[in-house]
């Protein structure tokens, strides 16, 4: 059992290098395997998905095994089932790819029932155990966590178990081994594995607290710092590097920052963090002397009672301050949840002042329709806030509803408060336009269709 095939994801942008790609390679050459790199990035739009994954599903956990069995429709994003080798991976960045892969692994089983898939990814780690349970029809190993030698070890030792054992793997430690960048292609935009979880959890639209794990890994910022010098060195053209970590403690970020300002900062990266009160001028300059160019910010909203509703742990004087320090060296995008229950006219019409007070530190706005995520406190408690879930028309959530997809369809209880909303995007459209890129205005409009069409149906019946 020598020949694999390693699959990567779907939705991921084309033209971006996945460090979990990086990771499989590496261990796989360490073991001294033979495989070889099926590359379906970009055959999916993560923003214009095929109109079929915003259907609804009836599944409590919002997968439905008879749609992957006979969704022969996926069939023409997939590949051919042929040379699948002995051992097929699948690398799933983000949901939607699970359910492709999923369909793909069937196909290659139906084909060919002696070959072994596992499939394991970022995607899976914010999975509850009933959805990871759900996959292991489909697949002979789930895989989760971030310790590739343990997981793919344990897949090559055991190989194929009767249908009756087949499993989900934990081994969620960092990777014990330095990912080899030069095992596969490096395209335009790298992905650094920095960590993983979040020392915060505390965010009313977050699965965190329900996931199949919870732990916060922060990786040794010196082999960060090598990864990032060995990419400069195989592709000095690199566009930019991502670094996957998204919470922050401030020693860590330091430490990273001057780990990688030790190799000339040569090499332009980006990072996200929360809105930190003690993020300073001394710690955006230290970002940009190491190389970062570029911070995502997930503010979520720009006025307090907002913030509280989402349970967010951070203020609008926090966010303006860290939008306006960091703004002097590095360009600064902030991500806004729109739709978010409780929400008053007056609670969006401060945010809309401040806002205006924020554009000229901003380089980019990533205005995004909150999921009601399986897990969160939205989803356990959806009364509380005013949200129905699994409606039968009102549909309202631009996102993956179909299969296995945490995302869950929704819609607010209080139809005045949605059309509220549509009223303050309409203004948010006026104020930031050129700051946002046409897929998320496009999504607003696929949920004011949605909306519009239910109220007309409503009205005739």
């Amino acid at each position: 059992m020598n020949n694999h095939t390693i699959v990567s994801s779907l939705t991921s942008e084309k033209g971006m290098t996945q460090a979990g790609l990086v990771y499989v390679c590496t261990a796989l050459d360490r073991r001294q395997h033979t495989f070889r790199l099926i590359d379906l990035s970009g055959r999916i739009s993560y923003f214009h998905p095929p109109e079929r994954l915003r259907s609804t599903c009836s599944s409590r956990c919002w997968m439905n095994p008879d749609s992957i069995r006979r969704g022969d429709w996926m069939d023409c994003y997939l590949p051919s089932t042929d040379e699948a080798g002995d051992v097929v991976f699948f690398s799933s960045a983000f949901s939607p790819d699970v359910v492709f892969h999923a369909r793909y692994s069937h196909n290659i089983r139906t084909a060919n029932p002696k070959v072994i898939t596992a499939i394991g990814g970022a995607a899976l780690a914010t999975m509850g155990e009933e959805q990871l349970k759900l996959l292991t029809e489909f697949f002979d190993y789930v895989l989760v966590g971030h310790d590739v030698t343990t997981l793919i070890a344990h897949v090559l030792d055991n190989g194929r178990r009767p249908q009756t054992q087949r499993e989900v793997v934990r081994a969620v430690a960092s990777p014990d081994f330095s990912p080899d960048y030069s095992r596969i292609p490096l395209d335009d935009f790298v992905t650094v594995y920095t960590g993983h979880g979040c020392y915060y959890g505390n965010c009313r639209f977050c699965d965190y607290p329900a996931r199949a794990y919870q732990n916060i890994v922060f990786r040794c910022p010196t082999d960060v710092a090598r990864d990032i010098h060995r990419i400069a060195q195989l592709r000095p053209s690199v566009h930019d590097i991502v670094l996957t970590q998204d919470s922050y403690t401030q020693k860590y970020l330091v430490d990273t920052a001057h780990e990688t300002g030790r190799y000339g900062g040569q090499i332009p990266y980006n990072l996200m963090l929360r809105a930190e009160p003690w993020l300073s001028h001394d710690i955006g300059d230290l970002l940009a002397r190491s190389g970062c160019t570029d911070v995502f910010i997930g503010a979520e909203a720009l006025d307090d009672e907002l913030l509280q509703v989402l349970n967010k742990g951070v203020s609008v004087r926090d966010i303006l301050n860290a939008v306006k320090v960091l703004s002097e060296y590095v360009d600064v995008t902030i991500g806004m949840i729109l739709f978010v229950p409780g929400a008053t006219k007056a609670a969006l019409c401060s945010q809309l002042r401040n806002l205006e007070q924020l554009l000229p530190y901003l380089y980019s706005i990533e205005p995004e329709v909150l999921t009601v995520v399986n897990g969160s406190t939205f989803a356990r408690e959806p009364s509380r806030y005013g949200i129905v879930l699994n409606a039968t028309k009102n549909v309202l959530n631009d996102s993956w509803c179909f299969g296995l997809s945490q995302d869950i369809p929704w819609t607010l209880a209080d139809t005045d408060l949605i059309e509220t909303w549509l009223a303050h995007t309409d203004e948010l459209r006026k104020l930031c336009a050129e700051y946002v890129r046409m897929q998320y205005w496009d999504a607003i409009e696929y949920i004011r269709r949605s909306y519009l069409d239910t109220q007309f149906t409503e009205q005739r019946f």
